[in-house]
């Protein structure tokens, strides 16, 4: 009977802690029904959807396990670059040896840059996020790391971006000849081991620091640590609340210790969108790269083959006509990843989607699902989500207790701004959940509009956003009530208590005393009597 009832009780206890699991494991965002969709996804291990209008995050699917980010690394190069580098139209930069030596034999996606080309860092942002050019990423880097050998780049705390005034790239469709060009060369980037873009093996240098380098000049060409430009990308993702992400290159070949999480790495995207020229490079579909000192003018393609309205080689159109970017992403090691965005209806959203399996199970390249995911979230979310205000500037909210006004006890709390986040059009303002945070009671005097506490807003146990609740009219101090209620309140503190109970127990001592005084001297003068008779 005993053994029964411990096996019972195992079974229960194995129940409640797989429950809590589940419990803990809730994602955030909106449900989204991926039986219903055609796609049957998600493929990706790791997804964070977010609404850039009103900061929300709208679906998420394991969205802050650290994973291997192969060339979205390239969106946090562009930063540091931009960042470093002040004038990166006019600034020219002569490829060196090193890029090509360290590059060697890591099947890396190439934008064919040459050891002695001159490029200005323009064209090489261009090279590298457009292609996925390894090099364009390595050059960058060390250009950077020369200037600030020289004394030219002092490290300093990143000052707030310009507004930018680029206009983004168009999402036009490419004409016949446009879309021959970029298949050519993705056709040929894989020919030659995209490293990252492609089906090839990237980052066969190692990335325990214990491998042969002896190909890249006894560089190992996934481990820049000591670069101040890799220094500066993990300072970069600190500033940014970045806490699942390091980084240990410029362009994403695979070392242990270089990865970031799905949350991350939009945390990242979402501060590139605001510099300038970034949004119009990553919805490039053809760059054409000029004329240098050792190459003719060429016209390179696009990875992003959302931004295509063609049938790829594996017979999938993967085009969204609204995708407006950004960057691709695969090795062996990390799968298919993208970090896409789109604009529709005026919302903006940008999803990160990492681990979609490249090979299928009889070791057959896969379909890019990671497209095919994201394509599917998009149209879920540009047809099912809408902006909703569920706070007003002005809606009572709550209210507190008031002191020290006349005839007036309670002051009424207002959202002191408009609060809109993004829902699923079928739910109503009157599910969602105020949760506020306001002191015990405020005295008077109070002015209109200043802040008392703040609203938290949720939905399905979701928090939506927090407005600061503010009061709804001015109040004036009444020092009438003001002294009343203070001598009141003095009159039953518990100190005062504690005071008037000590004064008065020495006024019992004392008469007490006084009573035993009076009769000793009653007994003295009797006794005096007594000898004087």
């Amino acid at each position: 009977m005993n053994v029964w009832k411990k096996l019972t009780a195992a079974v229960l206890t194995g129940v409640m802690l797989l429950s809590c699991g589940l419990c803990a494991q809730a994602e955030e965002g909106f449900a989204f029904n991926w039986d219903s969709d055609t796609n049957q996804g998600p493929h990706c291990k790791s997804i964070f959807m977010l609404n850039l209008d009103t900061d929300t995050v709208v679906y998420t699917h394991n969205p802050d396990e650290p994973l291997p980010m192969a060339s979205m690394t390239k969106i946090m190069t562009y930063i540091v670059a931009y960042e470093n580098i002040p004038d990166l139209e006019n600034t020219v930069i002569t490829v060196p040896q090193s890029v090509e030596t360290e590059l060697l034999g890591t099947g890396s996606s190439l934008a064919g840059v040459q050891v002695g080309e001159e490029l200005t860092a323009h064209t090489l942002l261009y090279l590298m996020m457009v292609p996925s050019g390894n090099d364009a990423a390595l050059t960058l880097m060390k250009y950077v790391d020369e200037q600030y050998a020289l004394g030219n780049i002092q490290p300093q705390e990143s000052a707030p971006p310009e507004e930018d005034t680029q206009e983004e790239g168009s999402q036009s469709e490419s004409s016949q000849e446009e879309s021959s060009q970029i298949e050519s060369s993705q056709e040929e980037s894989s020919s030659q081991g995209a490293g990252g873009e492609g089906t090839s093996q990237e980052g066969t240098g190692g990335s325990d620091g214990e491998g042969d380098f002896s190909q890249t000049g006894g560089q190992d060409p996934t481990d820049y640590t000591g670069s101040y430009f890799i220094q500066q990308m993990n300072e970069k993702a600190a500033e940014l609340g970045c806490t699942n992400t390091h980084f240990t290159n410029p362009h994403g070949l695979h070392n242990d210790n270089h990865y970031a999480s799905a949350r991350d790495m939009a945390a990242i995207t979402t501060y590139a969108m605001t510099l300038p020229y970034f949004t119009e490079i990553c919805g490039t579909t053809a760059y054409i790269k000029p004329e240098t000192n050792l190459s003719e003018e060429t016209t390179i393609g696009t990875t992003n083959r959302l931004l295509l309205n063609y049938e790829q080689n594996d017979g999938v159109n993967y085009y969204y006509q609204s995708c407006t970017g950004i960057k691709t992403g695969s090795l062996d090691e990390s799968g298919y990843c993208i970090t896409a965005s789109a604009t529709a209806y005026g919302y903006t959203y940008v999803v990160v989607a990492m681990g979609a399996p490249m090979y299928n199970a009889d070791g057959s390249t896969a379909l890019h699902t990671e497209m095919l995911d994201v394509r599917s979230l998009f149209r879920w979310a540009v047809t099912s989500l809408e902006r909703k205000t569920v706070a007003a500037q002005g809606d009572v909210l709550s209210s507190v207790k008031l002191d020290y006004a006349f005839q007036q006890d309670e002051l009424q709390l207002v959202a002191g701004e408009n609060a809109s986040v993004m829902l699923p059009d079928s739910v109503d303002e009157s599910s969602i959940i105020v949760t506020t945070d306001v002191p015990d009671s405020v005295e008077a005097p109070v002015a209109k509009g200043e802040k008392v506490g703040t609203a938290t807003l949720s939905y399905a146990d979701q928090v939506l956003c927090t407005v600061p609740l503010v009061a709804a009219e001015s109040v004036a101090k009444s020092e009438l009530v003001a002294g009343w209620q203070q001598g009141k309140e003095l009159l039953t503190s518990p100190w005062f208590l504690v005071i008037l109970a000590v004064v008065a127990a020495l006024i019992i001592v004392y008469v007490i005393l006084i009573v035993f005084y009076r009769r000793k001297q009653r007994k003295l003068r009797r006794v005096r009597r007594r000898r004087d008779l």
